[in-house]
This record gives structure tokens, C-alpha cells and sequence, in this order.
């Protein structure tokens, strides 16, 4: 049966309603007695049947998958007929034991067709077939296992690479995969009375493998709907065969036949080898006990070329997310203070409490804001650091970032507690926090060492030498905002550390505890107190006496547009020398998506892209264009998503989005959405969804309106617009985004890579993502920042950023004058 992934409730309910049907249909085929070996069967697949089936969602997969799978076994074992459950992603591997697990379990009367598959490019599959015999020996019934190799191998190496994984799940080398079916199927062999073996394979020799293995015992082949037949009629022509056919709408099939045909069509699989005409026996029937080449993919902390790949966590392995929820549990109470860092000296004063967002009657920690004549002191300070620190060799300062990398990892659990309690943020939000922070200290290292490697030595005449060199250019002023209070709090001041700057950095008055923590940990890495000055205290009032300095060399800053205008015409407006502002500040973030969308890939995408971390990210989708064609479609799924949509406290793991920051964002989203249900057409009102009333919670609101031009600013929250368009608009929406003011991230949703070629090529945006999120963005691999209102440039995590701490020197000296040009001489 095709369909996976259900994105709603009501897709799941007619995926049960559909199998269920199916069961009767092919129940109905073949008397009730007659052995379910001898029948045709079903492949039902766990994550259409609840539209949350991930381990962070346990409790609801409990309490509403389970059932639905018990349902069906049953009404499959009434009928007699197979039933197996088809395997998915690695991620939720776990999940999918344990579910089989609990299904087991059931009273069935004396039906022993309830099975499910195991992919034996899977790691795990070799002992997860001891976990399965033990099963079978527990409840005395038989377990019948499709083993397949596997169909999203690809996948699972991305996967495992963004996540920053330890390893891969799966075997990166294909004769490994190999060696494990055969070792599978061996052990499944060797327990008759626990298992009853289908083997899924095209692969002649696989095929042989498994006759001469199993002698006696009962198995069964299986091959997919037209293909391989030619090995079948040779090879299995006396040996039960099933024959896998999908069956659904053209819909669904199309990216199944995508990946089979990927799967299947890869130029080391058994089929491509076996239509090459010129490919001999030897190599078509290659033994995978021969391979002893080494491993091609590296480790997922290796795919950068000079620094490390930040870790993650397998959220979807059970015992790894406990021990981080037993880790995290730590810091439930935790109650942390914050103080400006000047000179090294700790500044007391009135101390502040801070509230969480999430539950503003529970204390998180206090801070205590610096007085407006701490930043003369704070600059006097910052004066005689730079004066050590930009003659420290850029090795030692490099080396100073990846201890300070280190020690985020060291310090992650009460990093990651920080974000969740301090800023809201839910708990992959703020693994993601982390580990971005980590990366931007690992990335500036290896760029300080890239880019100050040395003067390069320029071309001229016989008889002179020239260099250009890099020099820092003093003390730079780092702004940080809420949003991201480790990343970019970090991401300014590691590229201003590495160039040889010093260093004076203002958060945001919203999450000075974050800031404070991470201050010290700067200070630990090796980085002298006098080089780094923390400042803690509002904009208006510290933040203006900073940049009014004359002393200042430079502002890096991240923030809303309006505070970007007050501070680049204070810079213009003081005396003293111009100095470089680096400010990357918010947008008016569109998606286009066409008729050839994948609706279910873009509506998580859209969902994400608007709606995760509330809608509080530059990055943010504001305004959705979508073709008339599909939009009825792709609306009822975001209004389908986002029903079931989890608005609460991220202290509890399963929340899918969590508070906006304060007060002040609340009353300005609220104020907006009223306006809306005035002026526009209400899609989606999230008032429906049930919220905590103790945080700063506002709900996921969906409007449709006629034009950009009817949003006069940005609107940093969870508030989607939608705009229909038909095809012959694509110009004339193309120039309203450039029209706009902003110019930050634009996504597409497309399966025509020249009509994505044409709108990114028109498109006036900093960062435009095809057929993705349009969040997200990884240090080194997809640079930030963008043009107009958006941002001044160079992109934040990119190959120029740095460029803009250091300024141009050049060294110019006549040879001829002391000797001539020795060069000539040959």
C-alpha cells in the first residue's frame, strides 16, 4: 500500500480506513484456512497511521498508533493473510521495535503472520534479530521477517551528517551491506521455530546464497512488480516467490518509483550490472567477502575540509534521548546570575530577575545591567588587550576558538537548558543553538588560518616588491540579539577575536544569562579578560554610549532594522575616523511554490520554514506564493498540520513550538493578527489550538491577502500570508519581491530545476533555498546574510566574513635601489 508519512490526523484516518479495506478485499480472496504462506498479504507502514510518529511523541504514539496497528493485525489475522510492517528511516528504528513490540504482545488467537521488515543496510540488524528471536520466544509465536537491503541509504548519510551523528546507521559501503544480508539471512535460517524468512533481493547471487543456506527450512523469495524477472524464471523458478506490487494513486507512486529506480539503477547494484553488455560473470556475481577497499565516506564530524563537523544527538534512539532528558532534568531549578565582565571584574549592581517566556511565574536567574559610564571603562580596557592581542600569532588565537569549541561541548547540557528556559526555544532548537556555536568557533579558526596565513605577494616591475597584508583593525562592538543568543553571540565574536581584534560585546537585554555563561567560557579558552568585555544593559542606554566612542573601530550588529538605522547614523554622525558596520537585520521572506510541488515535502517545509522556533528567525517565511492549481490542496494540509500543532512549555520534549520572546512581541502579533482578520482572509486561527496561559504563547495564524505591498514591515512571529498566483505571474511576483525593501531568504518549491535557475537569477535575496527549509542555515556550507534592508554583507559563516575585522595594508619596497632585482638573473 503506498502512502507514508501522514501529515494529519484525517490523512491518517483514511490510511487506516484504506488498509483496513484492503485486508477484507484480499482476505476475501482465499478461504480463511488455507496457510497465510500461500496468500497474498499486505505492507502497511507505521508512520501513515498517526502523523506524529517520532520518539519525542511516544506518549501519543502510544495512545493512538498502537491501537490502529492492533486493529489492523487483527482484522489480518481473522482473514488469515500476512502482514508486514515496512521499515523506514533509521531515525525511527527504535521506535519501530518498540511498537512491534507492544503489538506482539496481543492475543491473537493462534495467528502467526504478523511480521515486519529488516533492512540489512542497517547496523543494527544483525542483533536486532537476537531482540527478535527473544520475542518470538517469549510470546511462543512465529515472526515472519522480510530482510531487505534497504531503500534510503542516501538519505540516511545526509541525515546522519546534518545531525552530526557520531556514525552512520547504515553501512557505507555497499559489499558491506552485503556480507550483512547474508549474515541475516544465515541467522534467520538458523531458528525455524522463531522465524519465517522472506527474502527481498534482486540479486542472483543473494538468491543462490539463500538456497544453499537454507536446505530444508521453509523460506520464501520476494521481488518487486517488474523487476528482475529474468533472474526469477532462471533462478527461483522452485521457489515460493511473493511479488511486491504497489498499489495506490499516481500521486503516491511516482516518488516511490523514483527511489526504487534509484535504489535499483545505482551503477553497483546487481540489476545495472546485469543489463551492462560488456560486464563479465565475475564481476556481475562479485562476492562481497572480496572487498577490502576502505571506507569512501568519511565520519560525519570529517566531511569539512579544515574543521570539525560539530555533534549532535540521534533523537530517535531510546536510550541516547533519555540520557539527555536525565541530563537536561538537572537544571530544571537551576537559577543562574549574570554580571557585566569588565577588565575580568564582575559588575554588581541592582540585580534583574528574569522569568522564562514559557512560564513568566518561574524564576530563571537575575542579571545585573551595567551603569552608562562602565562603557568608558569597558573601552579603556578593550585599548590595552588589543594591543597584546593583535600581536598574538594567529595559530595561538585559532587555537584559543576550537578550546572554546571544546568547551561548549564540554558545557552543552547546561547550554541547551539555558536556551530552552531562558529563550524558549524547544529542545531540537536548541541542540541546533549549539551546535551552530560550536561551528562558528571551529569555522573562524580555520579561516583566520586561511586568511592570515601571510602577506600575499602581488605582481610588478623588475626591481620592486609588493605585499598586501591584513591587519585588525581595534575594538569592535558585537550586538547581539535574543533570537539566537549563543550562535550569533558567538559568531561575531569569534570572527572579531580571529582577526586580532579586541572585543566589547552588548546582548540583548532579553537573555543576558546565556551571554554571561558563555563570556566565561571565552575567558577559560585562553582568550585574555581585557580582550573581551561583556556589557550587559539596554540599547538605548549602554549600547548608544559604546558606539558613540570615537575609539570604536567597528559594529557588528544583529537586529531589527529600525535599531540598524539609529546605529549606522550614529556612527555617521560622530567624529573621528569611519568605521565598518557588519549588520544583518531582518526580511520579508517569500516562498514560491508551483504547480510541480510535492505538496506533503512542501508543506513540512513551509511549516518549518514559518512557523519553527514561533516564527523567530530573520530567516523566517513571512508571505507563501502559491499557484492557483494547487493552493486549495496545499492550504487544507497546513490547516491540517497545524491543528495538531503542540504550543507549549519546551521544557516538556514533545512541544512542537514554543513562546515568543516577551511581552512587547506578544501585543505586536496579536495587534497584527486583529488587523488581519480585518483586512484579509483568515486561513488558519490558531486560537483553536490550546495554549499555556502561564508564557508568552501566540498561536500559528495563516491569512491570505492580495499583495506584499499590503505589509508595511516585517512581522517576526508565527503569522503566515498567502498569496495565490497563476503561472503567467511569475514575472510580476518576482519584481514585488524585489520591489520590497528587504532582500534576506526566498524558498522555492519546484521539480522544474530551469524555472528554480531563473527565479534565483532574478531574485534580489541574500540566500535562496530550492525544494528545503528556508531556515537553517549551516556555518561554511550556506553563508548568511543579505542585501537591502536585510543586511550590509559580508555573509556571516562564509569565506569573506572575516575580511571585514581586518583592514587593507601594502608593502611596497624598491629592490633596485639596495642591489637590483636578483630574480632577473634566471
Amino acid at each position: 500500500m503506498l502512502g507514508e508519512s501522514a501529515r494529519t490526523g484525517h490523512q491518517a484516518e483514511q490510511y487506516f480506513a484504506g488498509y483496513l479495506d484492503v485486508i477484507k478485499k484480499v482476505g476475501a480472496l482465499q478461504p480463511v484456512d488455507m496457510d497465510w504462506r500461500s496468500k497474498p498479504g499486505i505492507s502497511v507502514k507505521l508512520s501513515a497511521l498517526y502523523h506524529h510518529y517520532e520518539l519525542l511523541k511516544e506518549g501519543e504514539v502510544a495512545e493512538h498508533l498502537l491501537p490502529r496497528l492492533i486493529g489492523l493485525v487483527k482484522e489480518a489475522a481473522k482473514y488469515n493473510i500476512l502482514l508486514t510492517i515496512d521499515a523506514e528511516d533509521a531515525a525511527r528504528f527504535d521506535l519501530y521495535l518498540e511498537i512491534f513490540r507492544q503489538a506482539f504482545a496481543g492475543d491473537f488467537g493462534g495467528y502467526d503472520g504478523f511480521g515486519l521488515a529488516v533492512q540489512a543496510y542497517q547496523k543494527r540488524a544483525f542483533p536486532a534479530l537476537d531482540y527478535l528471536r527473544k520475542l518470538s520466544e517469549k510470546y511462543n509465536r512465529l515472526i515472519p521477517i522480510r530482510l531487505v537491503k534497504g531503500a534510503y541509504w542516501d538519505t540516511e548519510i545526509k541525515n546522519a551528517q546534518v545531525a552530526g551523528l557520531k556514525n552512520y546507521p547504515v553501512f557505507t559501503a555497499k559489499e558491506n551491506t552485503d556480507i550483512s544480508y547474508m549474515a541475516c539471512a544465515k541467522k534467520l535460517l538458523a531458528s525455524p521455530e522463531n522465524f519465517y524468512p522472506q527474502f527481498a533481493t534482486h540479486n542472483a547471487l543473494s538468491i543462490a546464497t539463500m538456497q544453499e543456506l537454507a536446505g530444508e527450512n521453509k523460506f520464501e523469495l520476494q521481488k518487486l512488480h517488474g523487476m528482475g524477472d529474468a533472474v526469477y524464471a532462471g533462478l527461483a523458478a522452485k521457489t515460493p516467490c511473493r511479488i511486491y506490487a504497489p498499489i495506490g494513486s499516481f500521486h503516491e507512486l511516482l516518488p516511490y518509483l523514483i527511489r526504487r529506480l534509484l535504489e535499483n539503477g545505482a551503477n553497483n547494484s546487481f540489476v545495472h550490472k546485469l543489463a551492462e553488455k560488456d560486464a563479465g560473470l565475475d564481476e556481475i556475481l562479485h562476492n562481497p567477502l572480496e572487498f577490502s577497499g576502505p571506507a569512501q565516506i568519511p565520519l560525519p564530524e570529517n566531511i569539512y575540509p579544515n574543521w570539525k563537523n560539530s555533534h549532535g544527538y540521534d533523537l530517535g534512539n531510546i536510550w541516547e534521548l533519555k540520557d539527555l532528558k536525565n541530563k537536561l532534568k538537572e537544571y530544571d531549578n537551576n537559577y543562574w546570575r549574570a554580571f557585566s565582565i569588565i577588565d575580568g571584574e564582575e559588575r554588581a549592581g541592582n540585580p534583574l530577575i528574569m522569568h522564562e517566556p514559557a512560564n513568566i511565574h518561574r524564576p530563571v536567574g537575575d542579571w545585573n545591567a551595567a551603569e552608562e559610564g562602565d562603557a568608558e571603562t569597558a573601552i579603556a580596557a578593550a585599548e590595552k588587550g588589543f594591543a597584546k592581542w593583535r600581536a598574538t600569532p594567529v595559530a595561538r588565537r585559532a587555537e584559543c576558538l576550537e578550546k572554546l569549541a571544546d568547551l561548549l561541548e564540554e558545557n552543552r547540557y547546561e547550554l541547551i537548558a539555558l536556551c530552552m528556559r531562558e529563550a524558549g526555544k524547544t529542545l531540537s532548537d536548541s541542540i541546533a543553538e549549539v551546535r551552530e556555536a560550536e561551528d562558528f568557533c571551529r569555522y573562524y579558526a580555520a579561516e583566520a588560518r586561511r586568511v592570515l596565513g601571510g602577506p600575499k605577494t602581488l605582481p610588478g616591475p623588475a626591481g620592486e616588491h609588493n605585499e598586501l597584508r591584513l591587519a585588525p583593525r581595534g575594538i569592535f562592538i558585537c550586538i547581539s540579539p535574543w533570537n539566537f543568543p549563543l550562535a550569533i553571540f558567538l559568531g561575531q565574536i569569534t570572527a572579531a577575536l580571529a582577526a586580532g581584534n579586541a572585543v566589547i560585546a552588548k546582548p540583548a537585554e532579553q537573555t543576558p544569562l546565556i551571554s554571561y555563561f558563555t563570556a566565561k567560557l571565552i575567558h577559560r579558552a585562553g582568550v585574555p579578560e581585557n580582550v573581551l568585555q561583556l556589557v550587559l544593559g539596554t540599547g538605548e542606554k549602554i549600547g548608544a554610549a559604546l558606539i558613540a566612542n570615537p575609539k570604536i573601530a567597528g559594529v557588528a550588529f544583529t537586529g531589527s532594522t529600525d535599531t540598524a538605522r539609529i546605529i549606522n547614523r550614529a556612527l555617521a554622525a560622530k567624529d573621528g575616523p569611519i568605521v565598518p558596520m557588519v549588520a544583518e537585520t531582518g526580511g520579508q521572506n517569500a516562498m514560491i511554490v508551483d504547480s510541480s510541488a510535492l505538496l506533503e515535502q512542501t508543506a513540512d517545509d513551509i511549516v518549518r520554514s514559518a512557523f519553527g522556533s514561533s516564527g523567530q528567525r530573520c530567516s523566517s517565511l513571512r508571505v507563501l506564493y502559491v499557484q492557483e492549481e494547487i493552493a486549495d490542496k496545499l492550504i487544507a494540509l497546513l490547516q491540517g498540520i497545524l491543528a495538531g500543532f503542540k504550543i507549549k512549555n519546551t521544557m516538556e520534549f514533545d512541544a512542537d513550538s514554543g513562546p515568543v520572546i516577551d511581552e512587547a512581541a506578544c501585543e505586536m502579533l496579536r495587534a497584527h493578527s486583529e488587523k488581519m482578520k480585518k483586512s484579509a482572509i483568515a486561513l488558519f486561527d490558531g486560537e483553536k489550538i490550546p495554549t499555556d496561559k502561564n508564557g508568552y504563547f501566540v498561536p500559528p495564524y495563516i491569512f491570505e491577502i492580495g499583495s506584499i505591498t499590503e505589509l508595511k514591515k516585517e512581522i517576526f512571529g508565527p503569522i503566515l500570508h498567502v498569496i495565490r498566483f497563476n503561472a503567467e505571474d511569475l514575472d510580476r511576483i518576482i519584481s514585488d519581491i524585489n520591489t520590497s525593501e528587504f532582500g534576506l531568504t526566498l524558498g522555492l518549491q519546484t521539480r522544474i530545476s530551469a524555472r528554480a535557475e531563473y527565479i534565483a537569477g532574478a531574485a534580489n535575496v541574500g540566500n535562496c533555498y530550492v525544494n528545503r527549509t528556508q531556515i537553517g542555515a549551516v556555518v561554511g556550507v550556506q553563508p548568511f546574510g543579505g542585501e537591502k534592508l536585510s543586511g550590509t554583507g559580508p555573509k556571516a559563516g562564509g569565506p569573506h566574513y572575516l575580511l571585514r575585522f581586518l583592514t587593507e595594508r601594502v608593502y611596497t619596497v624598491n629592490t633596485a635601489a639596495v642591489g637590483g632585482d636578483t630574480t632577473l638573473l634566471g
